[in-house]
């Protein structure tokens, strides 16, 4: 169970500063949580690059290819009398296969958007709302090790 350390700072200047200690003393970026009543743009704490994009496109072609094989067997299996026109028409199989493969698209970049932004944690941070409020800076230490 990981245990979480608080420090809660007067100003923007002395918050930065600690987390330029805590990063020079090891402390992976991702176990610290900063929380303020107005934005900070930390020079310090990177994000790692977003991975969306990859995920929609991957998303995309497994959209496309679930759509194709849905309209392709669901087509031959029906039996359609077509007068002697193919079965499988790509032309009216189009619109199916873009519908799918932006539903794809679409819902992996969600789950890839809620999964970064970490939105599933499972226990949220609480308790310092009232110093946020009034104007300070809590900084949040998640420590894994137990230590």
């Amino acid at each position: 169970m990981a245990d979480t350390k608080f420090r809660i700072f007067n100003t923007r200047r002395e918050a930065v500063a600690a987390i330029h200690e805590l990063e020079r003393e090891g402390v992976p970026s991702s176990s610290i949580t900063v929380m303020s009543s107005e934005p900070l743009h930390l020079e310090a704490l990177h994000p790692p690059k977003t991975r969306i994009p990859g995920f929609a496109i991957a998303g995309g072609l497994l959209g496309a290819t679930f759509a194709i094989l849905l309209t392709v067997l669901t087509s031959r299996r029906v039996g359609l009398v077509t007068g002697g026109m193919p079965i499988v028409s790509w032309w009216a199989f189009g619109i199916v296969v873009f519908e799918l493969t932006a539903l794809g698209a679409i819902l992996t970049a969600l789950v890839r958007m809620i999964v970064e932004a970490r939105l599933l944690r499972r226990r949220p941070i609480t308790g310092h709302e009232d110093a946020v409020a009034t104007g300070k800076v809590v900084i949040a230490i998640e420590d894994d090790s137990g230590n």
